[in-house]
């Protein structure tokens, strides 16, 4: 596979992790961070962008209502607030034709 075949050039992807966020930004994509703290997602949407790459930050906490779920349940689930945030900011890079 060429380095052409595994660009993500025009693509949006979505993540929590820094360093997902920096690898798929090198190879093209648009990155969309999300995490409860705005000072870092900041921080490293700067760097991405100075790098030459497309960064977005969605600031957001995980939801933990449901206390009979497991840790990594809750942790997989993000609030009505985040998914609300994702959402607007999915129509705004990508409006409906």
């Amino acid at each position: 596979m060429s380095a052409a075949d595994r660009s993500l050039r025009g693509r949006v992807v979505v993540t929590t992790d820094p360093g997902v966020a920096r690898a798929v930004a090198r190879d093209g994509a648009t990155v969309v961070i999300v995490g409860p703290d705005a000072a870092a997602l900041g921080v490293l949407a700067g760097e991405i962008a100075a790098l030459g790459g497309r960064a977005a930050i969605v600031v957001g906490t995980l939801d933990d209502d449901d206390m009979s779920e497991s840790d990594a349940d809750r942790a997989a689930r993000p609030t009505r607030a985040t998914r609300a945030a994702l959402a607007e900011l999915l129509d705004e890079l990508f409006p409906p034709p």
